[in-house]
């Protein structure tokens, strides 16, 4: 009996062998001929040395009633997609000592590991495709530091059991170590989502469409993912925000915020406490303008830290806690912008990753009740839908001062919105 996806996961396919760091990934069922034959992907570990060769695991098992027979190819191709660079097409050699042709028993499995060296370019969060083989990607954190194959290893004694686990229990336990934690989306290997980027609609009175879009882009890209250095951790960010009147005559936008920034960022700053799971951190240098020119010209430029704290599993439902704390370099059109904005903004967020979530920022203004609360829950769309959606559906709520710059000091009533979010 041929095995389904959904039951290969469930069973362990190989007991008392595979560590936690090196289960199955994604599976590919190929048929050869009549026979029912399976060959799975398995992942490479998260962390990899790049004196180590890049090596990938394909795993042939018999799921059918009499013996089998299949051909292994000298070479297994795979595609590295890594930074700016386009795809770079590697072939992956055979291990020595196999055979061009495995005679397998029903119930039995072979693994074979193919492998060649890294490129050259390759640094940091590199991208693996199968080519011919319809999976997922796999994701590859590459050391090139110093002390590549220490960091390598211990990231990998994180990671794994001392004890075989069944794949469905491995691959649950199998995150990446609190010292290199996953990047945000990323558009590239330096280029990666920033802020929510959505798109909202609703009314108060007046039809008030609300945008954003957002990203953050790595200077240096380290040879050590665990560097803590200024300059291996050293941003590019940009966001800008428009609010959009289409119930006005030729529907203009009443204003836009343009948000660049330089900043210093550590999702995880390895920092352990029984008070919280995580600790990130983020310091730097802001700028925000509308753009404008004479009496409706408003900017002011920020010196910003913004820790962030994650209590409960990053990976279910966990509470984080985000002040960014600032201090006014300048202002212009604004002198009295700390009335109605203050110095803080509080960022609180609850939900999972893969379900829904809230997140409220909070500002107070240094005199009588001026402040404001804008507040976001998404949900994914895939969990509404099907699998192929992507995105979030999400439902905004703003009141108080300063949703845009240009009319910081008037009081704007409570606005429901719906939209389309891409991130969060």
């Amino acid at each position: 009996m041929r095995l389904s996806p959904s039951r290969l996961l469930k069973r362990s396919l190989f007991p008392g062998a595979a560590p936690a760091t090196y289960q199955l990934a994604a599976l590919a069922l190929l048929c050869s001929g009549a026979a029912h034959a399976t060959t799975a992907v398995l992942q490479p570990p998260r962390e990899a040395a790049a004196e180590q060769p890049l090596e990938v695991t394909l795993l042939y098992s018999d799921d059918d009633g009499a013996p089998l027979s299949i051909d292994v190819p000298q070479h297994f191709d795979v595609t590295l997609t890594n930074g700016d660079l386009p795809p770079v097409p590697i072939a992956l050699q055979r291990e020595a000592g196999v055979p061009d042709r495995l005679s397998l028993r029903p119930g039995q499995y072979r693994k074979v590991r193919f492998s060649a060296p890294w490129p050259a370019a390759a640094r940091g969060a590199v991208k693996i495709d199968a080519v011919g083989l319809d999976t997922s990607p796999m994701l590859v954190t590459l050391n090139r530091g110093d002390n590549q194959l220490q960091a390598v290893a211990t990231a990998h004694a994180q990671t794994s059991p001392n004890t075989p686990q069944p794949v469905a229990a491995a691959a649950a336990a199998s995150g990446p170590p609190a010292q290199t934690p996953p990047p945000s989306p990323m558009l590239s290997g330096r280029l990666s989502t920033f802020e929510p980027i959505y798109f909202e609609d609703g009314q108060n009175g007046d039809n008030l469409a609300k945008f954003q879009f957002s990203f953050k882009y790595r200077l240096v890209m380290p040879d050590d993912p665990t560097s803590r250095s200024l300059l291996d951790n050293l941003y590019f960010g940009y966001t800008q925000t428009s609010i959009w009147d289409l119930s006005a005559a030729s529907a203009p936008f009443r204003d836009t915020s343009y948000e660049p920034q330089l900043f210093y960022y550590l999702q995880d700053t390895g920092w352990k406490s029984p008070l919280f799971t995580r600790m990130g951190v983020m310091a730097g240098v802001g700028h925000e303008s509308n753009g404008q020119a004479g009496t409706t010209s408003r900017s002011i430029d920020i010196l910003f830290v913004r820790p962030t704290w994650d209590f409960g599993d990053p990976d279910a439902y966990h509470l984080t806690v985000s002040p960014k704390i600032y201090y006014y370099m300048s202002k212009s059109g604004n002198e009295d912008i700390q009335d109605y904005r203050g110095y803080v903004d509080l960022l609180i967020k609850y939900g999972s990753p893969e379900g829904w979530q809230l997140a409220t920022t909070l500002r107070k203004g240094t005199k009588s009740s001026y402040g404001s609360v804008d507040s976001q829950l998404t949900y994914p769309l895939a969990k509404i839908f099907s699998s192929a959606w992507g995105g979030y559906l999400t439902l905004g709520y703003f009141t108080g001062y300063g949703e845009d710059i240009l009319d910081y000091n008037q009081h704007q009533h409570s606005i429901v919105r719906i939209g389309y979010s891409i991130t969060r």
